[in-house]
């Protein structure tokens, strides 16, 4: 545009000299054909730099800490060289935010799951600390008294024992970028993780219906640890005599487990945050009978580290649902 102005400041001067004798005319032409120029030439570079402006403003305010602001890129075509610099901005500073802000949700976690350790761990240390003191001041008066704080005490070490297993296994899942999977016998597991069960429990009325030579690629240790767990939850909350399902069959190639049970069911409201650490649905729960919270989210870190999907279906009164949907195994193999 510019460019054209030019030309045509030029062809006018050029018809002045040519049409015109007096040369204040000749002047006053040429004069006004640079002052359009020098002004539509302003005007044109002011609103093609207005970007690199938009730019710097965006700049300081990143720096005075208001990660939200964004160089408006719609005034100017990405196929120009500020476009292009104001979309490369607004992308790298979208990513910049959303880094930080995944990095403040995993630092609020921490802090949490410090809380909620420091919390979980304070109850029998301070069970053990009690007796500890009944028995230095001689407050337990015979032999039998004895005998029961000493059992008393042997319960919350081996409760705070198991607490702090599960959160090194959770640690070490989170260390854990690449799982050392092989073929596994999943039909042998579930089936061996249902005899223990049975041996626990063997009053609670089950029904398993496993499909012979299932095979995964997985973790062995990983995979009883997973039965363990959605068995465990079964017993942990539901009553003893609740009949549960275990079922394990192959879909294209594909392995489904499925836990269910026949119990109370999860309210509604905590149907989202069961995976959660140390999460529990019934804040009154004793934690000597409800268990550490820790259960399902050691499931949902087995089942992530073998790419396999969970699906919970649950309602009040309606029993509870648990399937792990495990990949093909040409699903693990490089392309």
């Amino acid at each position: 545009m510019v460019t054209a102005l030019c030309a045509l400041a030029m062809a006018a001067t050029a018809a002045a000299w040519l049409f015109a004798r007096d040369p204040l005319v000749i002047v006053t032409t040429e004069l006004a054909g640079l002052f359009i120029v020098a002004t539509v030439s302003t005007i044109v570079v002011r609103r093609e730099l207005r970007p690199l402006e938009d730019a710097a403003e965006a700049a300081d305010a990143i720096a005075a800490g208001d990660l939200s602001h964004r160089i408006d890129a719609a005034v100017t075509a990405p196929t120009t060289e500020v476009g292009r610099l104001s979309h490369a901005l607004n992308a790298m500073l979208d990513g910049i935010e959303a880094a930080l802000s995944a990095r403040e949700a995993s630092e609020e976690r921490m802090r949490q799951f410090v809380a909620d350790a420091s919390h979980e761990l304070r109850t029998p240390l301070q069970s053990l600390r009690g007796y500890a003191e009944l028995y230095r001041h001689g407050a337990l008066p015979d032999k039998a008294a004895v005998d029961e704080a000493m059992d008393r005490m042997l319960s919350e070490v081996r409760r705070m024992g198991g607490l702090v297993e599960s959160l090194l296994m959770l640690a070490r899942f989170d260390e854990w970028t690449e799982a050392d999977l092989e073929p596994v016998d999943l039909s042998r597991i579930v089936a061996d993780s249902c005899r223990d069960a049975a041996a626990v429990e063997p009053d609670r009325p089950r029904t398993l219906r496993v499909q012979p030579g299932v095979t995964v690629l997985g973790d062995e240790a990983q995979l009883r640890s997973l039965m363990a767990n959605l068995l465990g939850n079964i017993r942990m909350h539901t009553p003893p005599d609740t009949h549960c399902t275990v079922e394990l069959h192959t879909t294209d190639g594909a392995a489904e487990l499925t836990v269910r049970d026949e119990g109370p069911g999860i309210p509604e409201h905590a149907v989202a945050h069961v995976f959660d650490r140390f999460y529990r649905a019934d804040k009154g729960r004793s934690r000597a009978h409800g268990g550490s919270g820790l259960g399902l989210s050691i499931v949902a870190a087995i089942t992530e580290l073998h790419d396999a999907r969970i699906r919970l279906d649950s309602s009040p009164g309606q029993g509870t649902r648990l399937d792990v949907l495990f990949p093909r195994h040409d699903a693990y193999q490089a392309p």
